[in-house]
Formats: structure tokens, sequence, C-alpha cells
């Protein structure tokens, strides 16, 4: 998915916390961990929510640790924080990862800084398509609708609103350069679906 994979490095010192910093990273590179003079000769481990377990900097045979490092390889989007420590948690940050946005047949990269958004009632899509200028669209949830036709009340979880299927028309979102979002709705179902899902959570 990615052409080639850039590393980047973070220098960690000791009793060095980072919270108020923001590194952001791509998706796709390669994260590597550092000791600073202060933290090399001593047990330092690294935690992050994306390992099951602490990775450890044990020190080597050698006179100096500045050649030991952690790598964490940023495959998912989002927002990380981490810590580290040699008999405890002495420090830490944040690290945010960008996603790789790509639209059209050819794959085209689209930074961040360059979306143009719009927000939808999805219900309300008419003929959009004749006269846009965005790159994204966020719509309210796309499914078919209850009796009400509220934008957040959904007849059926599996079935796509009819209104978005205008007779011998047929586009795709890379037809159109396109990116979407759209909202999860799961608390305003309308009741013959609960019925059919005894596990399905009742609201009021």
């Amino acid at each position: 998915m990615f052409c080639g994979k850039q590393t980047r490095v973070l220098l960690l010192n000791d009793i060095e916390r980072l919270e108020r910093t923001l590194f952001r990273l791509e998706q796709g590179f390669e994260l590597q961990f550092h000791l600073c003079p202060t933290l090399q000769g001593k047990n330092v481990s690294i935690s992050t929510p994306t390992t099951q377990h602490q990775a450890k900097m044990n020190p080597s045979s050698r006179e100096h640790d500045s050649d030991k490092y952690c790598k964490l390889d940023l495959e998912i989007a989002g927002s990380y924080q981490y810590s580290f420590g040699h008999e405890e948690s002495t420090g830490g940050g944040f690290i945010v990862v960008d996603p790789v946005l790509r639209i059209s047949h050819e794959r085209k990269f689209l930074p961040l800084d360059c979306i143009t958004v719009q927000t939808y009632l999805a219900k309300c899509f008419g003929l959009w398509y004749e006269s846009r200028c965005y790159n994204m669209i966020h719509f309210t949830p796309l499914q078919k609708l209850g009796a009400s036709q509220s934008c957040y009340s959904i007849a059926d979880q599996l079935e796509l609103n009819p209104d978005f299927s205008p007779p011998g028309k047929n586009y795709t979102w890379m037809d159109w350069n396109m990116l979407c979002i759209t909202d999860v709705v799961y608390n305003h179902t309308v009741s013959p679906l609960r019925n059919d899902t005894a596990d399905q959570e009742r609201s009021g």
C-alpha cells in the first residue's frame, strides 16, 4: 500500500513528559525510540496501547547503549500514547498518525490539509453531483429510514435507502473522485427490526 517505508526517530530523556507536545507522523512510517544519555545503561521499557506487553531496551555488553532502540510500525491511523521508564513510568507523550487518503481510479493521494468536506442530510441527497466542489462528503445514516423519515430512525440496518438509486443511474465514489464518512447509529432502530434481534439494546 505504501511506497517505501520512512523512519522517524524519537529521543527519550529520563523524567521527560511531553504530554503537551504533539508528534504528527504519517501512516506507514516506522517510529524508532532511541535512548538519550540519561537512560543509557538502564533497563528501560516502553509501552503503548498497541503493544500487548512492554517492549524492553536491555543494556548491551558494550560500553554504551546509543545503538539500542525499539521500533513501532505505524500501520493504523489514530492517536497513541506512549510511556517509558526503567523502574516505573518516568516519561511519556502522544503521537498522532495521519491517515493516507487516496481517491479516484488512479489512487491519487489527498493530503489532509486539502480536504473540502460538506455535511448532507442523506434523505435530502438530491442531484448534488451535478454541481459539487467537494472531495469528501459527510452523511447522516445511509440505511433505509423508518416511517417517521427521521435521519436517525433506521428501518433496516442492512438495507441502503432506496432514494439513493435513481432509475438507470449508477455511480461509484471513484467516478466522482470522492471520499465519504457517515454516522453509525444503533440506538434508534425501529420496532420490527428490534423484535427480530433479541440481543439488540432497546432505547426509549
